[in-house]
């Protein structure tokens, strides 16, 4: 049964059928708001919020998009109101990860990777960080990015635009300052080495 028929019934009153509609989309929603909004209990409370406001604005659903894209701009409206919330000076960790014993030398780069995409992401601003996540994680098109966002098209690619730079930068100066740490931790372990040689 696709989303359509799930929808008739649950705008019937059919629970059941709501119940489906959020088992198939919880994951992708919390996905969706957590790398946007890098706060894992933010992200759970916004997912729960996001559904008990579809299912209290089911009726007036017209199927004039996706069930996903309108759910999807629901929970867009919550994570941008919430991210505007925030205080700019909230901390963002610039700690370089620690590998972790045993971790394959592949799989911290990828670690590292995330890392540093993470905290670009960061750095932008909501509605930028939110047509990236929808583009590049949630594979949705232009179009669908519009109408999760209430966005025309044209406003979209100026969106991901800007926002592809604004990570470019952020990678390349978060690559610059890890060099600078790693630098930093390399002369600071070689000079411990050589006091402990010389003490010997």
């Amino acid at each position: 049964m696709d989303d359509g028929q799930l929808v008739a019934q649950a705008q019937a009153g059919d629970l059941s059928a709501f119940d489906e509609l959020v088992r198939r989309h919880h994951v992708s929603v919390y996905c969706y708001l957590y790398r946007t909004c890098r706060n894992g209990a933010e992200a759970e409370e916004m997912t729960q919020v996001a559904f008990v406001k579809a299912w209290e604005a089911l009726r007036g659903f017209r199927g004039q998009a996706s069930f996903k894209t309108w759910l999807f701009r629901i929970a867009t409206n919550l994570c941008i109101n919430r991210l505007s919330r925030r205080k700019p000076s909230d901390p963002v960790s610039e700690e370089i990860p620690a590998p972790r014993r045993d971790e394959p030398e592949e799989a911290l780069r990828q670690r590292l990777l995330s890392e540093r995409i993470g905290r670009a992401l960061e750095a932008l601003p909501a509605d930028q960080r939110s047509a990236l996540v929808l583009s590049i994680y949630e594979e949705m098109s232009h179009e669908e990015i519009a109408a999760a966002m209430g966005r025309s098209p044209a406003s979209v690619n100026s969106l991901l635009y800007r926002a592809r730079i604004g990570v470019r930068r952020a990678l390349e100066d978060v690559h610059a300052r890890d060099l600078t740490r790693t630098s930093a931790i390399d002369n600071r372990e070689s000079c411990v080495y050589e006091c402990e040689e010389h003490e010997v």
